[in-house]
Formats: C-alpha cells, structure tokens, sequence
C-alpha cells in the first residue's frame, strides 16, 4: 500500500524509542523521520516532546550543513556550500541557527569559516575587509578614490542602517566626477529604502557606464534586479529586456537562463520556457545540482502537459533533499507531484507529499495538506489512518470552507 501506510500503523513508543537511539548515534535525518512518524501516529497531533524533539533534529541538521559549508568555503567550493546554506536555512528550527546560516551567506563567509562557528560581533573594520574581498579590480579602484566615506556608507547597509547608507552614497555621487560603480551600490541603497524610481535610475546608471566586457556578477545582479522592478510594473517587454542583458552578461552562466526561464514559465509562456530552461540546464552540468533549476524544469513540463518528464524532474528535487536528510521538501515540487501522482492513480505516493508538507514548514497550510492527505488514505480504504488525518485537519482548520470539506468527508465513515 506504499510508505504511506507503513508510517501510520506503527506504535508511537517504540518508534521515539528507536528516534531517540538514532538521534544518541548522530543520525539525525533518520531519527527525524522516526519522530515525524511517533508523532503521526500519536493521539495528541501537537504532543509537546515529540514536537521538541523534531525540532532538536531540524537544528542538528543544520548545524551539520551549515558546518559543511564553511569547509566547502574553506576549499573555495562557493556554490556548495551556498547548497548548503540555503537548506539549513530550510531546516532550521531556531533563530540562532537560521541567523548564522543567512551571516555566512550574506557575505561573512571567509571569517565564519576561519573562526569555525565562533560567535562574536565584527568590527567595522572585518566587515570592510569582507565587503572588500568581493569586489572586482576596477570596482577596488574606483572604491579606493572615495575613501572613508564611502566604506561607512556600506558598512551602514551591511549592518541595515539603510536611510543612513543611502544619505551617505549620495553625498558622494553628487561630488564624485565619473562614478560607475558607486551607482550600484546608490541603487542598492535606493531600493532598500522603497526609491524604487531611484534605484531604477540608478542601476541605469551603472550598467551604462561599464564597457561590454565589464561588469560580471555585479553586472548580471543589477539586470535581474531590473527585470524584477519591471515585472512588479506589469512591463513584460522591459523586464524581457533585462533578462536577455543578464544573459548578454554571463553567456555561459545557467543563472541567468534559469531566472529568464522561470519569469516565462509565470507569465504562460510555457514553451519559451523549456528552452530557455534546456539551455540553462545544458549549462549547468559544468556546476553542483541546482534543485531549484529542476524544480523549474519539472513546473515548465508540467504546465505543458508532459506529465512524465515533470515527474522525472520534480522527482529528482525530491531525491536530492531527502539524500540531505530534509524531509521538508519545496511547497511547488511536493504539492505538483502530489497531483501528478493523483492523477495517475497512485493515491499512496500522493499521500506520502500531502503527509510530509503537513509536517514541513508551511505551517500556515497544515490544515489543507492534512486534508488531502486524509482524503487520499479515505480513497484507499485506510479509514484508521484517514481518520488520524482529517481529525488533525479539523483542529488546524481555521477556514469555513475547509472545515466544512472536513465535515463531509469525516461524515462519510
């Protein structure tokens, strides 16, 4: 009858027996998933220890990732370790946690990683080193001219003293003879303090003051902010524009096409879509797995109608997380396969992604996936197990409408 069952029909005690051995042995995405299965198959669908103990194995897991991605950094594998980053951010249960994951991928790699996760607050000077560190030679350059006023503008927005920041950077330009550069990070300030025309100009600016063959990541960072401001207008042409300059940017980068690709895929264009995705992808081999680049493949193949290869693509960001030991898996990926599944008839496997989005993140949702999951299990005759769900969904229902498809389905026991 698929995973599904198996994960309801089990004592609740001695599966948080068997979690809590897991868990002393460091095997924290096991026990989780041990936990998750006490806890589902326990009357109190809140049971405070249970609910400690999960989290206790969310934290572990970060902390994992987030250690392996300062050794990643310190063998200068960026990317992976951003990997790993973003999933602790996923993950993690506790602010701490999730702040020192988001420090690492704001910009403080090199000195978190130097100083193995010892916590103490930077000094002006660590983080102008740091910002320092990510600049390209002619950026260094023109930086170099501006002296001090211009580092405590950017310390100010790196430590989100934003109105300060961008009072700062202005003062500058309006003295400063040829900025190019400096206009970025005027735009940067502008549009973290809702000048959205401003930073518009100003990001103009600076892409109109680098030669074609300048520019690079910053390049590529102020066309996509570009087409994200011409998107929230509505201007479909604009923000196309913006994309393919991205592209025109770093031609043999995948970013670029994955974020052209997925703008398509939202505004209906489903078959401009897959290829510029195919490209993106064709690209992408040179560079670790982006699961969010086969997310979007399977959503583009979805919404054309061929169902097989968004399965295939959907189920390989499914394998990737759960080779990390995640089990909170993308709201897009989990709920598309879910129909997909339906669709095909494997009312179990449907279940198994309702069963885990009731126990990911989305909290605000709990509700509605344990109703599809509780509607599933109906469907196969595992009224115990339905049950279980759909009483579950009723004490999370806040919505009528919901709790009355709650109703009428409990009725029919």
């Amino acid at each position: 009858m698929g995973l599904f069952k198996k994960l309801f029909t089990t004592d609740p005690d001695a599966l948080e027996k068997k979690a809590d051995a897991l868990f002393a042995e460091g095997d924290f995405g096991p026990a989780k998933l041990a936990y998750d299965k006490a806890l589902g198959a326990h009357m109190d669908c809140d049971h405070p220890p249970l609910v400690d103990k999960i989290r206790q194995c969310t934290d572990a897991i970060a902390r994992q990732r987030i250690d392996q991605a300062k050794s990643y950094l310190a063998d200068g594998a960026i990317e992976l370790a951003a990997d790993e980053l973003e999933g602790a951010l996923e993950v993690a249960a506790s602010d701490a946690l999730r702040e020192e994951a988001q420090r690492l991928l704001d910009g403080f790699e090199a000195e978190d990683a130097r100083e193995q996760a010892v916590s103490h607050e930077m000094t002006d000077e660590e983080r102008i080193a740091l910002i320092a560190g990510q600049w390209q030679d002619e950026q260094a350059d023109e930086y170099e001219g501006y002296g001090q006023p211009l580092f405590d503008a950017l310390v100010a927005m790196q430590s989100e003293r934003f109105e300060e920041a961008r009072e700062g950077l202005e003062a500058i330009a309006g003295g400063a003879e040829e900025p190019r550069y400096l206009w970025l990070e005027l735009g940067r300030a502008r549009l973290l303090t809702e000048d959205l025309a401003g930073g518009k100009e100003a990001l103009e600016c600076f892409l109109g003051a680098l030669d074609a063959q300048e520019g690079g990541e910053t390049k590529l960072a102020a066309y996509l902010a570009l087409a994200r401001l011409a998107d929230e207008r509505g201007d479909f042409e604009e923000a196309m524009s913006h994309f393919e300059g991205g592209v025109q940017a770093m031609p043999d980068d995948y970013r670029p096409y994955l974020a052209m690709g997925a703008f398509l895929r939202n505004k209906g264009h489903g078959d401009e879509a897959l290829d510029v995705l195919r490209t993106s992808l064709e690209l992408s081999k040179t560079s670790s797995v982006n699961w969010r680049l086969l997310e979007e493949l399977g959503l583009a193949h979805e919404a054309a109608e061929k169902t097989e290869e968004a399965k295939s693509f959907l189920e390989q960001v499914i394998d990737f997380f759960t080779q990390h030991q995640v089990t909170d898996f993308p709201i897009p990926t989990a709920t598309t396969l879910a129909k997909l599944y339906e669709s095909d008839g494997k009312l179990d496997r449907a279940a198994d992604m309702y069963r885990a989005l009731s126990q990911g993140g989305d909290r605000e949702n709990h509700a509605l996936y344990h109703y599809e999951a509780g509607r599933l299990l109906r469907e196969l005759g595992l009224d115990d197990e339905a049950h279980r769900m759909l009483t579950r969904a009723e004490g999370l229902a806040a919505n009528e409408e919901l709790r009355g498809k709650i109703a009428a389905l409990m009725q029919r026991a």
